[in-house]
Parts: C-alpha cells; sequence; structure tokens
C-alpha cells in the first residue's frame, strides 16, 4: 500500500471529479477502480497483448528506438475523462492523484529492474504551454522528483519545432510531423527514462528516444501515465 492511499484517513473530504460523491481524494476509490490496468503487455511498445507473446508484431518487425514502455493504464473510459479534465480544463488536482500513482509505479520499475542516470519528460511547444498554463508531463513528475533521488532533466531536450496536434493524424503523418521535433545537448547518462501522459503511436516518444540517443544516451525507458 503507497504512502498516498494510507494518508487518507488525515485528509479533508472534497467531491469525486466524475461521480460527484465525497471523497478523500478528487478520485474516489469506486471511480479509481474503473481505470483499467492491463498486466499482459508488450514489453517493448507496452500495447496489449492478447496472446501468451512477449512482443507484438510490430516490434518483432520494427523495434522502436527505446528498450522497453511502461505503462500505468489503459486510455480509455474514466481514464481518458480524467486525463482531458487534466490537460484540458486546468484541473491539477487530477495530474497531483496521477502523480502519486506514476511515483508507484516507477518505484515498482526500479525494484525490480534497477534505476536510470535521469528522467526525461517529453518537451512541449511553447506556444502549447502558454495555452494550457504548464507542461502536463512535468506536473506528473512532481511527486517522483521530490522522493526519489533521480534527476528530472528538464533543459537537455528542447521542442523546436511547434506540431500540429497530432491526435487528428495518422501513424504516417505523425511520423512525418513529429521528425526534427526536439533538440539534445550532448549527454553522458548511461540509461535514462522518457516520460510523456499518453502514447498512442509512440512517434513522438520514438523520435524522442532517437535524439537522445544521438546525443550520447546509451538506452533508454519509456513510461507513460497511459497507453492507447
Amino acid at each position: 500500500m503507497g504512502i498516498y492511499t494510507r494518508l487518507t484517513s488525515f485528509l479533508p473530504k472534497q467531491s469525486c471529479v466524475l461521480c460527484g460523491e465525497q471523497s478523500t481524494f478528487c478520485v474516489c476509490s469506486k471511480c479509481e477502480s474503473s481505470l483499467n490496468i492491463i498486466n499482459h503487455r508488450c514489453l517493448s511498445c507496452a500495447t496489449q497483448l492478447s496472446n501468451d507473446l512477449h512482443f507484438c508484431g510490430e516490434c518483432l518487425t520494427h523495434a522502436p528506438n527505446f528498450s522497453r514502455a511502461y505503462a500505468l493504464y489503459q486510455y480509455e473510459g474514466s481514464c481518458a475523462i480524467l486525463i482531458k479534465k487534466f490537460k484540458f480544463d486546468h484541473q491539477l488536482c487530477i495530474g497531483d492523484f496521477f502523480a502519486h500513482k506514476l511515483q508507484e509505479k516507477y518505484q515498482k520499475i526500479v525494484a525490480e529492474f534497477g534505476g536510470y542516470d535521469a528522467i526525461i519528460p517529453l518537451p512541449l511547444a511553447r506556444g502549447r504551454i502558454q495555452e494550457r498554463g504548464y507542461n502536463q508531463t512535468h506536473e506528473l513528475l512532481r511527486v517522483i522528483a521530490k522522493r526519489s533521488n533521480i534527476l528530472v532533466d528538464q533543459k537537455s531536450v528542447t521542442r523546436i519545432k511547434a506540431t500540429r496536434a497530432l491526435s487528428t493524424l495518422n501513424l504516417e503523418e505523425r511520423k512525418c510531423e513529429i521528425q526534427n521535433a526536439f533538440r539534445a545537448q550532448a549527454m553522458s547518462y548511461k540509461k535514462v527514462l522518457l516520460v510523456d501522459d499518453v502514447m498512442t503511436t509512440g512517434s513522438s516518444l520514438n523520435e524522442l528516444a532517437r535524439v537522445v540517443l544521438k546525443a550520447g544516451v546509451r538506452s533508454c525507458d519509456v513510461l507513460t501515465l497511459a497507453r492507447a
């Protein structure tokens, strides 16, 4: 049981953003239980698998630039609603809720597979940050940054291309749109963790992985809050 859960008896009640019922946090325990956690995923890209294989067909034929991907939830139903409220409706309490859950996932990954030299959040274009008021991935990493002895590197990689909304594009269009969108300084990290809120096709994170590997990083994994 995470510390976030153990603190519930000491915190004042509020309303769940999904059902409106009284809750210790902005998401009640009943609505939290509706968030779909998929345990059987492709070890390479974290897509849901329906068979006993460890890798999906796409990764077996075209492996991504990152070594391994982890996702906490499936991007559907209540999870999709919460993430959209967090990103577009400025409901930072949802970001705080997810940040604690992501920190618990991060701890499990490190305990099982070892640590990282740094965490690199996917950079947003400056215009997108001004529009939203914050980078949602930075918000998701606040608890990890506070409780873990890990550098969250927000400076080594910058976004140099303002892309169209990738959600409106197909796979090939996404790949073309995100190409050369990032610039990285020379880095000496051996192993880094790339973090974003949602992975759909993986185009953005794959391009980010390509750039950081070219900048000197030896290997990188990916962690997202949700996988579509």
